[in-house]
C-alpha cells in the first residue's frame, strides 16, 4: 500500500473527503508512519499467501462470474491481511451490482460481469487493499432503522452507539412535549437522526466543529425526511464550556436560545487517549478524522467541558448520557462528585453489547 493509492481511493469519494484526508496524511502519516505496520501482515500471512496466490492463478483462468470474482478477491484480501475478507467482498460486490442485499448475490453467482462492472470492482477492491473501510467504499451504512450516507473522513458510527441510542430512548420522557435535546459532535447524524426517527416530540440541536460533518448530517436528514425538528450548527464547545457558534447550517423554524433549558444532552465524544490513537487499525488511523477520536492525554479532553456545560444548561431533572472509554466511568464519577456535587448526580454506568462499561448517565439535580 502506498500514499499514492490512498490518495487515489480518497479522490473517488468527493472533494470534502479528499481535503480532509490530505490534511490527515500530511500531519500524521510522516510522523508515525503506520504504513510500515503492513510488513507484519505479510509476514504473518506468508503461508496462506502462497496457497492463495496459487488459487488465484487458477481463478484468473476461469470465466469472470460473480462467484469466481468474489472468491478471487476474498482470497486476495485474506492473503494481504484485510480484516473480514468475506464480508468485505460481499458488500463491495453487492454495491457493484447495484443492490444492498447480500442474499441477492446468491441468485447471481453464475452471471458473468460486464467490463464496466469488472473495472469498478477492481477499483473498489484496490481501495479495500489500501485499508479504506467498507463503509466509505460503498458510501452508506445501516444504523438502527436508518441507512446513512458516509464519506471519509467523517466518523463511522459503531454498533456500540446503537446501544447508546437505546439508553437515550429509555430515558426520554415522551409524555412531555416538546423535549429539547443537544448532541455534541454529530458526525454523520446517526444519534440525532435516530432520536428524531423514534420520538416525534423531540427537537434535536446537533453540533459539530467540522463543517463537513454538518454537511453530511444535513444531507442524511434531507434524504431521510427528518429535518423538520432538527437544528444543525457548526459549533465548538470550548475548554471553558462556552459554545462557540460559527454558523447555522439548518434551522427551519428559526429557533433561538439554542442551548438553554435543555431536557437532555447526548454525546459520543473523542475519548481515546492520544497515545493509543496509532495503535488502532489502519482503517481507522489512516482514514477517519483523528479529531473525532483523540480525547487528549487522559481521553477526557472534551468530556470535562461537557460536564461543566451540562451543569449550567440542563433543566432540573434533565440528563446527560455519554459514550466513553471503559476506564472513564469511575473518573467521571469522581469529577461529578468533586466539581458538581450541587448540580449533577452520577446515576448509572451501562454496559455495551460486549459487556464492557461504555455509557454513563448523569442527572441535573437543581
Amino acid at each position: 500500500m502506498s500514499l499514492r493509492m490512498i490518495s487515489k481511493c480518497s479522490s473517488l469519494f468527493g472533494s470534502v473527503g479528499t481535503k480532509e484526508l490530505k490534511r490527515l496524511r500530511e500531519s500524521l502519516i510522516p510522523r508515525h508512519e503506520p504504513v510500515l505496520l503492513l510488513a507484519s501482515f505479510s509476514q504473518d500471512a506468508s503461508t496462506d499467501s502462497t496457497v492463495c496466490r496459487s488459487h488465484e492463478l487458477k481463478l484468473n483462468q476461469e470465466k469472470q462470474t460473480v462467484a469466481h470474482m468474489m472468491e478471487r478477491w476474498r482470497c486476495r484480501f485474506e492473503s494481504e491481511g484485510i480484516s473480514e475478507p468475506k464480508d468485505s467482498i460481499e458488500l463491495i460486490m453487492a454495491h457493484v451490482l447495484g443492490t444492498t442485499k447480500i442474499d441477492a448475490l446468491k441468485s447471481q453467482h453464475q452471471r458473468e460481469l460486464v467490463e464496466e462492472e469488472i473495472q469498478k470492482l477492481e477499483q473498489l477492491g484496490e481501495c479495500r487493499l489500501s485499508r479504506m473501510p467498507v463503509q466509505y467504499i460503498i458510501g452508506e451504512w445501516d444504523f438502527r432503522d436508518l441507512k446513512l450516507k458516509l464519506e471519509p473522513p467523517i466518523f463511522i458510527p459503531r454498533p456500540e452507539t446503537e446501544n447508546f441510542v437505546d439508553h437515550v430512548l429509555q430515558r426520554i420522557d415522551c409524555s412531555k412535549s416538546p423535549q429539547r435535546g443537544l448532541e455534541i459532535g454529530c458526525g454523520s447524524g446517526a444519534i440525532s437522526l435516530s432520536l428524531l426517527h423514534s420520538v416525534k416530540n423531540v427537537i434535536m440541536i446537533a453540533i459539530d466543529t467540522n463543517p463537513h460533518a454538518c454537511e453530511l448530517t444535513l444531507r442524511n436528514a434531507r434524504e431521510l425526511a427528518l429535518g423538520e425538528n432538527l437544528i444543525l450548527l457548526n459549533a465548538t464547545l470550548n475548554k471553558d464550556a462556552a459554545l462557540e457558534i460559527k454558523s447555522e447550517c439548518h434551522n427551519p423554524k428559526s429557533h433561538k436560545n439554542f442551548a438553554e433549558n435543555l431536557d437532555f444532552i447526548v454525546s459520543n465524544p473523542p475519548y481515546i487517549p492520544t497515545e493509543n490513537i496509532f495503535k488502532l487499525q489502519l482503517e481507522i488511523s489512516l482514514y477517519e478524522d483523528i479529531r473525532a477520536l483523540d480525547g487528549g492525554e487522559d481521553g477526557l479532553k472534551l468530556i470535562k467541558p461537557i460536564l461543566k456545560f451540562a451543569s449550567r444548561r440542563l433543566k432540573p431533572g434533565g440528563f446527560l448520557l455519554l459514550e466513553v472509554d471503559s476506564s472513564h466511568p469511575e473518573k467521571i464519577k469522581d469529577l461529578v462528585r468533586d466539581l458538581y456535587a450541587n448540580e449533577l448526580s452520577f446515576d448509572f454506568t451501562h454496559k455495551d453489547f460486549r459487556d464492557v462499561d461504555r455509557f454513563v448517565e448523569i442527572s441535573k439535580t437543581v
